[in-house]
């Protein structure tokens, strides 16, 4: 389902977004599995990859 299709209680608020960042829910670990590749945003010097809480924010899951 695509972003401008979901009700609006999907729609991230600026706090929303700071209270994710500040639970450090966009850092994964060192091990990146295949299904989580494109939520992947970069990969840090010390090899911990860093999620797009942007893409994450949308993962619902589609039946």
């Amino acid at each position: 389902m695509a972003p401008s299709q979901l009700p609006p209680v999907f729609n991230p608020t600026a706090q929303d977004i700071e209270m994710l960042l500040a639970a450090q829910c966009h850092l994964g670990s060192k091990n990146l599995q295949v299904h989580m590749e494109p939520y992947l945003w970069k990969l840090r010097a010390d090899g911990v990859n860093v999620l797009n809480i942007g893409k994450t924010w949308y993962a619902t899951p589609e039946n």
